[in-house]
């Protein structure tokens, strides 16, 4: 089974100034981190980055990786996400049946690609599943914006947070399936995907300044 991973990267971000390609930790931005941590999984055929940050093409042998260059319209967070994941996807120059792993800049915490390769062949293989998402449990009492209990009820028959029903909560982390279902569907998450599940460390997700001085943190504390 052929699987090759992703990045698909912009130039700008609009919450945190130069947000993938400035100085993170160690002398690497986001960016290189995460190339590091994919050359280090071991686990993928190629490694490919979809941006419209066209001086990345010149880095291509430096970090080992394909440069595919993305047209700014598909970067703006104008165009509908469904038609940024078709059009990266599809810009792939592998054949339907190759295994893409979608791979975020933005969860520099998150470096289990190699055990996730490995249980989406294994779980796939069976045929129960067609995918593969990272996520993250929630042992939270939940309540809608209308003050309605989600996930338990109140009374005297409350539960602890132990017994709650499990929940989920995507951490966009990582995504793995075919070419051909990203394409068709345009989107990452697969019909009938298996869910890895990750700790609250992993799951970081960099979106605000606070964000990326939380992952250093704790990219200090994980030396």
């Amino acid at each position: 089974m052929k699987i090759v991973a992703v990045v698909p990267v912009k130039e700008k971000s609009d919450r945190v100034v130069s947000k993938n390609f400035r100085e993170f930790f160690g002398g690497k931005s986001l960016f290189e981190l995460k190339l590091s941590q994919l050359h280090a999984a071991d686990c993928f055929d190629e490694i490919y980055v979809s941006s419209d940050y066209t001086s990345l093409a010149d880095r291509q042998s430096e970090l080992g990786f394909t440069f595919i260059e993305r047209d700014v319209e598909f970067c703006d967070n104008v165009k509908p996400w469904p038609e940024v994941i078709h059009q990266v996807a599809a810009s792939l120059p592998e054949d339907d049946e190759t295994s893409v792993a979608w791979c975020h800049t933005t969860s520099p915490l998150f470096d289990e690609y190699s055990k996730c390769v490995a249980a989406y062949q294994e779980k796939c293989s069976g045929g129960d599943y067609d995918g593969l998402v990272a996520v993250k449990k929630i042992s939270e009492f939940l309540v809608s914006e209308m003050g309605l209990p989600i996930n338990y009820a109140w009374g005297p028959w409350h539960k602890y947070s132990q017994h709650l029903p499990k929940t989920f909560a995507v951490n966009g982390a990582l995504f793995i399936t075919k070419k051909e279902m990203m394409v068709r569907n345009r989107y990452v998450v697969s019909p009938s995907p298996y869910f890895y599940e990750t700790d609250d460390v992993s799951s970081v997700d960099v979106d605000t300044d606070l964000d990326f001085e939380y992952a250093q943190f704790l990219m200090q504390r994980k030396l």
